[in-house]
């Protein structure tokens, strides 16, 4: 029997570990030094995010009318 029951991958190459570590400390830093653009970068990915959203909802709407 699996220690794992669900199948899921837990492990990982040490590349990816490094990789993570490395854009968590990278976004950190960007926090740390630039508070102001990085509220600014979460700001806009909001509202992109909301954008993509409706657009998307409008278009299943408009489909349901046709």
């Amino acid at each position: 029997m699996s220690k794992n029951p669900f199948g899921i991958k837990t492990g990982g190459g040490i590349v990816k570990k490094i990789v993570g570590v490395v854009i968590v400390l990278a976004a950190l830093a960007l926090v740390v030094k630039h508070p102001h653009d990085a509220a600014g970068m979460v700001n806009t990915a909001k509202d992109n995010g909301g954008g993509i959203i409706d657009s998307v909802t409008q278009f299943f709407r408009d489909l349901g009318r046709g």
